[in-house]
């Protein structure tokens, strides 16, 4: 099987995690026109959304789909990723405890992204493409102090958006 041929195949849980990049993304995009209490509202709200999604989503695929189920190993590099996540996350709040802080939200995203990476090996080849992208973005945030953290916090919103839109889209092929 080739991988970009058959990546709905590949990779079912693409779609599920591709609509819900879409709402997070949208919910970052929307959280840089504001201060920090208003970036974290609207992630809140972009995430809840993407849960409702795969919810919704998820539930009418097992009721209406007979199509291809995702391997257990699949669930589980899910469950690895959000672990990874988790812990890294737990990190960057010990370092950086101002939460208002450029350092802060820079190595949020950047772990956001390397954690991608470890779902690249059950929602595919896009899914690690952006994290390369969202980390790579998180770097030259970092470097770059000059310019608004809003202008990087928008860029990965987008970035999150682009990548979701091709999964979903990719997943209907």
């Amino acid at each position: 099987m080739d991988i970009f041929t058959n990546m709905p195949e590949l990779f079912p849980l693409m779609r599920g995690g591709g609509a819900f990049l879409i709402a997070i993304g949208l919910g970052i995009l929307v959280g840089a026109f504001g201060d920090r209490k208003w970036r974290i509202i609207a992630l809140i709200a972009g995430a809840a959304l993407g849960i409702l999604i795969m919810a919704v989503g998820g539930a009418t695929r097992i009721i209406f789909d007979e199509g291809v189920r995702p391997p257990i190993w699949q669930w589980i590099v899910l469950a690895i990723a959000f672990l990874v996540e988790g812990y890294l996350v737990s990190v960057v709040v010990r370092k950086f405890p101002d939460l208002d802080s450029r350092p802060f939200w820079m190595w949020m995203l950047f772990i956001v992204g390397a954690h991608f990476l470890i779902l690249g090996f059950s929602h595919g080849p896009i899914c690690a493409l952006l994290a390369i992208v969202c980390m790579i973005n998180a770097l030259i945030g970092l470097r770059m102090t000059s310019v608004d953290l809003r202008v990087f916090w928008a860029i990965d919103g987008v970035l999150k958006i682009l990548a979701g839109a091709l999964m979903v889209w990719v997943s209907y092929s």
